[in-house]
């Protein structure tokens, strides 16, 4: 992991280098909150209409009704201005799955048929930002590790995944920053009769960041 930062940072320091248009940052650490959208992809593990079928009944959901809103903090540190390291948590939508009456899921927990799953984040991610334009504005990429925790009926537990984004920056003024980005998060599955017992979805979102620069 250290030896992977190092690299970033290097790499950051040649982003620096060959920006158009240096920034200055006067308060380099920062907190701020995040809203948006997102989703998780449960439906993964719902058949098509035209695959379903008794045994695929007996194993996966025949259903699952997913997305809406997310939410979260972060707190941030830029080393250089084209280099900064983040923590970040994200709670997202919780997902809720339809199974069939004589499936598994519905024998083992007391003829349930519905299984609301809930998902949040904790991430930390190296960022790399770019300025190509004669603005203040600037083009980031981020690269990371996130805690998935996902809490329901079958599983209540952590687990370590990679994790991507992608977006813009700006500084309106020395204390305040607002960002568009996007974030992608693996997920985690094992095919098995009951797939839903180890799965973790993949998750999607696209936000609005705003942070207080301290």
């Amino acid at each position: 992991m250290r030896k992977f930062l190092l690299q970033l940072i290097i790499f950051s320091f040649f982003c620096q280098k060959s920006m158009a248009h240096p920034i200055e940052i006067q308060h380099p650490f920062y907190i701020g909150a995040l809203g948006g959208i997102g989703s998780t992809t449960w439906e993964g593990l719902v058949p098509s209409e035209e695959n379903q079928n008794l045994a695929l009944s007996l194993s996966t959901p025949i259903d699952s009704k997913e997305g809406g809103q997310v939410w979260g903090v972060f707190v941030g540190y830029e080393l250089i201005p084209s280099f900064a390291i983040e923590a970040t948590y994200m709670k997202f939508p919780n997902a809720t799955l339809v199974f069939d009456p004589i499936s598994l899921f519905s024998f083992n927990n007391g003829g349930a048929t519905v299984l609301v799953t809930r998902t949040e984040t904790a991430n930390i991610m190296g960022k790399i930002m770019f300025s190509p334009f004669k603005t203040p504005i600037r083009i980031y990429s981020s690269l990371g590790a996130a805690s998935v925790h996902r809490d329901d009926i079958l599983v209540n537990h952590w687990r370590l995944s990679p994790t991507f984004g992608v977006g813009v920056n700006y500084n309106f003024t020395p204390h305040i920053m607002g960002e568009l980005g996007g974030n992608f998060t693996a997920g985690y599955g094992e095919s098995q009769l009951n797939p839903t017992q180890t799965y973790y979805p993949f998750l999607y979102s696209a936000f609005i960041r705003l942070a207080y620069r301290i």
